[in-house]
C-alpha cells in the first residue's frame, strides 16, 4: 500500500441512465468496443457474475462494423443495468473519455470489450479502498487467457509483473512500462474523483499508450494506491488485439515518451528517465540506427544516479533522441 466533452450521439441512447450517486459504493463500468462483438457479451458476463452487484454498465460502440450493436442491444434487454452508446469511429482515447463523460458512479471500472474480471474483482478492491478517506485507486495482478477460452490459461507467454515500486511508483511507471511492468487498464478500480475533479481525461492524439500517458498524469499527483497481489482480471491473447502490430505500438509509445518527456522538462531526474525510456522503447521494439547500442546501457545507472549526472546525461542524448 502507497502514496496514481461528451460528443452528441450518433445513434439514440438505448436506455437513460441513471443519476449521479456519488458517495455510495456504485461502480461505473466503462467499456469501449470496436469490432469485438464475439468478446463482447463474455465482458459484460463477468460483470453479471460480479459479488458486488452496484453497478452500472455502458458500451460504446466506435463506429463498429460488425455485430456489436445487435450484441450490445440484446444484453441491454436482459439487465437494466447495462446501457448502449454509439458514434461513428473516433478511437480508444476518444470513446474512454466519452464513458467518463457519462459516467454517474462514484466508482470507475475500465473494461476492454475482449478481456474480462473475475467475479470478486470489484469487491474486493471497494473494500480495500474503504479505509482511504481521500480519493484513491486499487489495482490488482492479472493473468494471460486464450483467444477460444479466455478462463484458460495459455503455456505462454507469462504476465510482467504489475506491482509499483512502493516509494518511487511515478518514476518506477515512466522507466519499466512494457520492460519489467505492465498493468492492463482492467486491473484498476479509481475513486471517480480523480477523473472529475481534475477533469482528467485521455490524450486523443495519441496513436497508442494514451493509457500509460493518463497514469503518468494521474500518478504525478502523488496519490494514493492500493495492490491486491491477486490475479483478478485477465487479458485476452488474440492476433487483433493493438499489442500485435508492433510498428503502431513503437511509434504511439515514442510519441507519448517524448510528450511526457516535454511537461517534465524542468525536472532533472525525470528528463534523464524519459532519455533512457526511449532508448529501451527503440530497443525493445528494434532499431537500426548507429546509435541504438545505447539501449543496452543498464537502467540502473540512470535509475541511481545522482541528479546532477542525470540532467547532463538528458542534455548529451537528447540530440539523437529527436
Amino acid at each position: 500500500m502507497f502514496s496514481l466533452f461528451a460528443p452528441t450521439s450518433d445513434h439514440p441512447v438505448a436506455k437513460p441512465l441513471s443519476m449521479s450517486r456519488a458517495g455510495s459504493r456504485a461502480v461505473s463500468v466503462i467499456i469501449p468496443c470496436y469490432n469485438q462483438a464475439r468478446f463482447l457479451r463474455e465482458a459484460v458476463e463477468s460483470l453479471l457474475a460480479q459479488t458486488h452487484p452496484d453497478w452500472e454498465c455502458t458500451i460504446i460502440n466506435d463506429g463498429s462494423a460488425d455485430d456489436t450493436e445487435r450484441v450490445a442491444l440484446d444484453l441491454v434487454r436482459q439487465d437494466k443495468r447495462v446501457h448502449y452508446l454509439s458514434h461513428s469511429h473516433r478511437g480508444l482515447a476518444a470513446t474512454r473519455n466519452r464513458g467518463l463523460d457519462e459516467a454517474t458512479g462514484a466508482f470507475i471500472q475500465f473494461l476492454d470489450a475482449d478481456d474480462v474480471i473475475l467475479p470478486t474483482k470489484l469487491e474486493s478492491q471497494l473494500t480495500a479502498l474503504s479505509c482511504h478517506a481521500a480519493p484513491a485507486l486499487a489495482y490488482c495482478h492479472y493473468r494471460f487467457g486464450r483467444c477460444d477460452a479466455v478462463y484458460i490459461s495459455p503455456d505462454s507467454p507469462l504476465p510482467l509483473p504489475s506491482r509499483l515500486h512502493d516509494e518511487r511508483p511515478l518514476q518506477h511507471l515512466a522507466l519499466q512500462w512494457e520492460v519489467d511492468l505492465s498493468i492492463p487498464i482492467h486491473c484498476y478500480l479509481f475513486d471517480a474523483q480523480l477523473f472529475r475533479s481534475s477533469h482528467l481525461r485521455f490524450d486523443r492524439t495519441l496513436a497508442t499508450h494514451e493509457d500509460w500517458d493518463c497514469w503518468m498524469r494521474l500518478l504525478a499527483g502523488r496519490r494514493t494506491m492500493v495492490y491486491l497481489d491477486e490475479p483478478l482480471a485477465i487479458y485476452r491473447l488474440h492476433e487483433s488485439s493493438m499489442c500485435h502490430n508492433r510498428p503502431a505500438m513503437r511509434r504511439g509509445f515514442l510519441q507519448a515518451i517524448k510528450k511526457q518527456r516535454d511537461l517534465f522538462k524542468n525536472d532533472p531526474e525525470m528528463a534523464a528517465l524519459f532519455s533512457e525510456k526511449l532508448r529501451l522503447t527503440r530497443h525493445h521494439y528494434g532499431d537500426s540506427s548507429p546509435l541504438s547500442w545505447l539501449s543496452t546501457i543498464p537502467s540502473r545507472y540512470v535509475f541511481g544516479a545522482p541528479v546532477h549526472l542525470k540532467a547532463l546525461v538528458a542534455r548529451a542524448l537528447r540530440l539523437v533522441e529527436d
